[in-house]
């Protein structure tokens, strides 16, 4: 008889050069994806196998997302973000909380509420505590969960990962196409 196999998948999404593929690798622990500090690096989904306080899911990383934009390649990177956020138990979206609120960012929340998806905002580059403030942009879009983090030293990511195993284990587990014969 096949062993069904279980999959929950976390999707990783913002706008370009916000640090997605850095916290990708944080929570992987492996450099599976590459950073760089030219937009446009990561051109397709990356997914990884991740693990945190005994809960395993699977991690997907996206391009940048640049709804306005005209270039092919870019307008496939949003629709690979599209993709992703519907698939998705949960949705981690990136920002740089040194740039402050963007109106794609503003434009993202607005997507992942009409798709009904639990999500949290990662404010990244927060690297110390006294950064912290700069995330509260954020809660004028009336953010539940905000998480000022620094991906490249990974402070606040352990907080973060918390909240979204926590969701991702008191969801129903949908079987995946895989089956183990």
């Amino acid at each position: 008889m096949p062993v069904r196999t279980y999959t929950r998948l976390i999707a990783i999404v913002g706008r370009p050069n916000v640090g997605k593929s850095t916290l990708f690798n944080r929570i992987v622990k492996q450099r599976k994806s590459l950073v760089h500090d030219e937009p446009g690096v990561t051109r397709d989904r990356i997914f990884s196998r991740a693990e945190f306080g005994g809960t395993s899911f699977y991690l997907c990383d996206t391009g940048g997302f640049e709804p306005t934009s005209r270039d092919n390649i870019k307008r496939q990177l949003v629709e690979q973000a599209e993709l992703a956020i519907e698939e998705a138990d949960v949705v981690i979206f990136v920002t740089d909380a040194r740039e402050g609120l963007h109106p794609v960012d503003s434009d993202l929340i607005r997507r992942l509420r009409r798709a009904d998806k639990f999500f949290v905002v990662a404010a990244n580059k927060c690297d110390l505590p006294k950064d912290d403030h700069l995330a509260e942009d954020f809660r004028k879009l009336g953010v539940e969960h905000l998480f000022p983090i620094s991906a490249e030293h990974s402070r606040g990511v352990g907080e973060l990962l918390e909240t979204v195993t926590e969701v991702i284990k008191a969801k129903p587990q949908i079987p995946s196409e895989a089956e183990e014969q």
